[in-house]
Parts: C-alpha cells; structure tokens; sequence
C-alpha cells in the first residue's frame, strides 16, 4: 500500500510528539453525498474529549468557504468535510494560509482521502488533530487552476458530466461505473499533441489524463508508482477503441498499469503541456477547471496534511 513520504530530506514534517493543534476550524459540505461512515457529532464530540476547540460552520457555497479559510483567526488547524469535489475549490485558499488540512472523507468518491490513507471513522480522524503527524504533499496546476487527484481530457469528462447528484444518491461509488458505460457510447476522439515529460509526440487519442495523486475516479489507480509527494505528473493517453475495447482497458486502468495495456502513451514529468484539436474541457477532482490548450505543473510540498502516524511510529 502506498505511504506518504515524510523521510527524504525535502519533506516538510513535524518533528514527533503529537502535532500540538488546540484550536481547529471544522468546514462542512451540507451537500456532500458519500461519506456512509461520517458523524459530524462524534468527530465534534472526540476532538472535544481531547480538549480541542472545534469551530464548525457549513457555508452552503465554495466562495463563502474561501471567504472562512481566508479570514481564520486563531486557528491551527482546517478540517474539510465533503469529497474532492468539495475540497477542489478550496486547495489555493489552503496552500496560501499554510495551515494543516485534516481531510474528512464525507463525500461519494474521496480519492485524495484514499491518497492519503485516512481512517474513515469519525472518532480515529478526530485523533489525528492530537496524535497524527502532519506533513506536505505536491499539488498539481492546469493552467495555474490547481487539483489534488487528476485532470482528464476526453471520455472521463463526458462521465463527470453524468455524476448528478441523484445519480450519486442513488448508486454511491458505483454511479462511477454506470456513468463509465454511458459514455462510452458517446465518447468522439481528438488529436492530442504533448510536450513536456520524456516524449514529445501527436497521436488520436479517446481519453487522457495527468495524475498528481495516486487516486481518482472512485478508487482508480493513476499508476502504480504514483504517489503524492514523488514530485511528477504521470499522464496516459489511450486511442480510440469500441465499447468492448474500453471495456478491456479497465483492469490496466483500474490498478495503475496503463503501462502494460497496448495502444496506450505513458508518460511523466514535473511539467507536461497539451494541445488539443478540437478544444477539448479540462476536468479535475470532478470539476471543470480549464479548456485546452493546457500547461500542467506540479508544485512539490506545496499542501500541508494531517496523517495517520507511520507503523512503529
């Protein structure tokens, strides 16, 4: 399983002993729709009973939540109820104030919550504001816009495009794979031209994506070497292919090794640029970002996280 690097000498950990917050601001989505294990009351009630002051407020809006980030004031700590796609909006506002983010994974798909390892109980992540470790992970850029997961271009967006709220409702985790089959049978190709990573190269492709963290799209693998702090993007570009093609490609995408699937570019790099014909919509952590033509970066350590202690630790 995947860890979140705190040992080499770039890392930005804090030394052992407890992570020393007394006061956090508690952020919660009330439209979030996943979260089965998530009580606000019991993550209240344990972060009390170890004598930590929780402010919990629950704007109805993402500006209205930059707004409350923006102006926290005494305050050591940012616990953010919801999914990716409550978390997207806020990631700038988070890495300008610096302060930790403990991620409360309330929503349908929480892959950054995957990323990480976080405990799914309210009482175990109310801990970590005593006894988990804080630490700083990358976080990507499309075009300056930032995200946590992975940015995709092509059928994934047609399936972002599908996950409504009802549908999220309704099936959970698994609305991802209803959605998948839908679009597949809609998905049109595009020329894709990359530069940037190791190859510099055009081909017609049905679906690429740019991952920063090791999550994505309900528990899919980016790749599997990926993790959040390695300091590159991993992009894979796959062609055209029937429904029953795509169908195929799941495994490979499902587990991270798109590097094994035939027909399909893998690449990586701390920057990757791609253009687009015809202009295609830049999809992110479920939300739409930018339009191509897009210019991905990564910018190391730039998000501090509250963690689950290392084993032995």
């Amino acid at each position: 399983m995947a860890s979140i690097e705190t040992a080499a000498p770039d890392a930005e950990a804090e030394p052992s002993g407890g992570t020393g917050i007394r006061r956090a601001l508690l952020v919660e989505n009330p439209n979030s729709g996943g979260g089965s294990h998530w009580d606000t009351d019991i993550f209240l009630e344990a972060a009390r009973e170890q004598g930590i002051e929780i402010r919990h407020e629950r704007p109805d809006n993402p500006d209205a939540c930059c707004k409350l980030l923006s102006e926290a004031e005494n305050v050591d700590a940012i616990a953010v109820a919801g999914g990716d796609g409550t978390l997207n909006p806020l990631v700038q506002c988070l890495v300008e104030r610096q302060l930790p983010l403990l991620v409360l994974p309330a929503g349908t798909a929480n892959d950054f919550a995957r990323s990480l390892e976080m405990p799914e109980k309210p009482d175990a992540l109310a801990a970590l504001l005593h006894d988990g470790r804080v630490a700083s992970v990358d976080v990507g850029y499309a075009n300056d816009k930032p995200f946590l997961n992975a940015a995709s271009i092509g059928m994934t967006n047609t399936i972002s495009r599908l996950q409504s709220k009802q549908r999220k409702r309704q099936w959970g985790v698994l609305s991802y794979a209803v959605s998948a089959f839908e679009a597949g049978r809609t998905a049109r190709s595009f020329i894709a031209r990359f530069e940037g990573g190791e190859t510099n190269r055009e081909m017609r492709c049905i679906q690429l994506l740019v991952g920063n963290g090791r999550f994505y799209g309900g528990g899919m693998t980016v790749h599997a070497d990926a993790t959040l702090t390695d300091g590159v993007l991993h992009l894979y570009a796959a062609v055209p292919r029937s429904i029953f093609g795509m169908a195929a490609l799941l495994p490979f995408l499902r587990f991270g090794r798109t590097d094994l699937a035939p027909e399909v570019l893998c690449d990586e790099g701390a920057e990757i640029s791609i253009a687009t014909a015809p202009r295609r919509h830049v999809f992110a952590d479920g939300e739409e970002l930018t339009e191509t033509p897009v210019r991905f970066r990564v910018a190391r350590r730039a998000l501090k996280v509250i963690l689950p202690k290392e084993d032995g630790k």
